[in-house]
């Protein structure tokens, strides 16, 4: 495909016009693509860069999941006959409420998949496919352009992919009764049914099925590390990239939740026998809107770090194997341990203070949940380790984790940043950091760690969590705002912004092309793998770049000695 330089290579201006007309004629406003499944029509889009590309959305991958098909396992879409498929705009996303409006939106028939191509020139190589797990706690989001779109990444030749999954009840609920065929985790069914599709049927958008990578932020990123594990999920892609989440992290597992199937049918009315059959059958009567619209989960759960109720789960209690449709049949240090991904090389990182993302909580609670860590302070405890120690034991680890984060000063509302700065590695750093000593202890493929920094002027999504409140600190997610324009965002074309944006761009492409994220954008820092020997060394991404040890060293070697130091109970040793 032809592509247009701002350097200058030697053009005259009629060759600048030419390369320009020849460029324009290959990308036509409307494109049809015929798959096995039916025709598609798309678009020809350019984004913020002036970069074109092809946008073909709201695509169906799976069957409507309503009436009968609530709850279960994901069945593939059916083909759609001679019609051409009307695939220039986002379809609904999927049945949600609002975090901030708390207005319920979307809707049940929420299966499609959204695909970004570079060019369909057959004379080059197929391109590098990345999807994109979206974010959203397991609750909001979907496959959303004006937010998780490819705007940034198209300057660079890739086929770019993102879809809408099932949330909250609709994605998570279960039901322990293996017969009615509700062993949850639906929602992860939906993206294992998404990487087949993308197996099957992306070189028709000029993708490479044998080059995918797939990523993902905060749940998402819990989500790409489901699938490393799922062996259901072998050969679906090639390459990984967490950034701020792992099913290590407290949220991304559900410890109790069977029940949940019973105290959501209660609250919305039912008051039948209590009987799964009958339960079941007036869960899938309600509208979509009544069943999302649910949350039990209280200061307590949150100190704990379970912030979902509904959220991946493992379905093999008691011992038995939770059936073949069951992706998650253990605890997860066990499935690290037999993880099929050794040869997937991985990128893993996050922010330098990811807990600012648990201020809106922090301050709904008006104080309450600082008041309740000082009264017991065994709820800062992972939940495992809480429920494995005696009273003794919690009192004296909690005691040693408690004044390693606060200090000797009494907590009070003056501790706040060393609250949210707690939750940084309660939430997120220890979880990366468990799956960087799984990787170091099983994989093969190399594993590249950095560290989000750059602490911009005009941040993005700090904003979002803390208002005017707190004025500085890289939140949660801040380094997704480098790859994709979130909504009603002002573009970042100038300055360090652009800097920052076009490194970031440039290690993803390069790590999906390549499965090494050392590129031109970075190429005055060498980018190591991780070795054994020192889990910590990262690059540092800032203003400037830096490859060295990470500032969090420290701290999560005293979370490694709430486990004892024991590799089986860190992460599968």
């Amino acid at each position: 495909m032809f592509k247009l330089s701002l350097q200058s290579r030697g053009h005259s201006c009629n060759n600048l016009v030419k390369t320009l007309i020849l460029r324009y004629s290959k990308c036509a406003a409307a494109k049809t693509v015929e798959l096995p499944m039916g025709k598609v029509r798309g678009t020809h889009e350019e984004g913020h860069c002036g970069n074109d590309f092809y946008s073909f959305r709201g695509i169906p991958y799976g069957k409507p999941p309503i009436r009968e098909l609530r709850f279960s396992p994901t069945q593939p879409a059916e083909p759609w006959g001679n019609m051409v498929l009307d695939c220039t705009k986002d379809r609904s996303v999927p049945t949600q409420v609002g975090i901030s409006s708390n207005q319920i939106t979307g809707s049940e028939d929420c299966l499609y998949i959204n695909v970004y191509t570079k060019h369909f020139d057959e004379s080059e190589k197929k391109l590098p496919v990345i999807v994109n797990f979206t974010p959203g706690g397991f609750c909001t989001g979907g496959a959303i352009t004006e937010k998780f779109g490819p705007q940034y990444l198209m300057r660079e030749d890739i086929v770019y992919v993102m879809f809408n999954y099932r949330l909250s009840a609709l994605g998570f609920l279960r039901i322990n009764c293996p017969e009615l065929g509700v062993s949850g985790n639906a929602g992860l069914h939906d993206h294992l049914t998404a990487m087949r599709w993308v197996q099957e049927y992306i070189s028709y958008f000029n993708g490479d099925p044998d080059n995918v990578t797939i990523m993902g932020t905060s749940s998402g990123g819990a989500m790409v590390d489901f699938m490393m594990c799922a062996p259901q999920a072998s050969g679906l892609f090639h390459r990984a990239v967490m950034m701020s989440g792992t099913m290590t992290c407290p949220w991304a597992i559900v410890p109790y939740a069977d029940d949940l199937f019973c105290r959501l049918a209660w609250e919305k009315g039912y008051r039948g026998e209590i009987k799964a059959t009958e339960i079941l059958k007036f869960l899938r009567s309600l509208p979509a809107k009544e069943v999302v619209s649910l949350n039990h989960f209280g200061d307590c759960d949150y100190l704990f770090g379970h912030l979902y109720p509904f959220a991946p789960l493992v379905q093999a209690p008691s011992g038995n194997d939770g059936g073949e449709d069951a992706l998650i049949k253990g605890p997860v240090v066990e499935m690290y341990r037999t993880a099929w991904s050794v040869d997937v090389p991985l990128l893993i990182g996050g922010t330098s203070f990811e807990g600012l993302f648990m201020y809106p909580k922090y301050k709904d609670s008006k104080g309450k949940m600082l008041k309740m860590l000082k009264k017991n302070p065994a709820l800062a405890l992972p939940y495992e380790i809480h429920t494995k120690l005696s009273k003794t034991e919690r009192e004296k680890a909690a005691e040693e984790l408690m004044r390693f984060h606060f200090g000797h000063r009494p907590i009070d509302k003056n501790s706040v940043i060393q609250f949210l700065d707690f939750f940084s590695y309660k939430l997120f750093w220890h979880g990366i950091h468990r799956v960087v000593l799984s990787r170091l202890a099983h994989a093969r493929a190399p594993t590249f760690l950095y560290r989000f920094s750059y602490d911009s002027p005009t941040p993005i999504v700090r904003p979002y969590f803390t208002g005017k409140d707190i004025t500085c600190g890289v939140c949660h997610a801040e380094d997704m705002a480098y790859l994709f324009p979130l909504k009603n965002r002002t573009p970042r074309m100038s300055g360090d912004e652009n800097l920052i944006t076009q490194r970031m761009v440039g290690i993803l492409t390069t790590f999906a092309r390549t499965g090494n994220p050392n590129c031109e954008e970075t190429k005055s820092v060498l980018w190591k793998p991780l070795r054994n020997e020192d889990p910590f060394q990262a690059m540092l991404i800032d203003q400037k770049l830096k490859f060295g040890t990470q500032s969090e060293k420290e701290v999560l070697l005293m979370w490694d000695k709430l486990y004892d130091n024991h590799n089986s109970l860190l992460f599968g040793g």
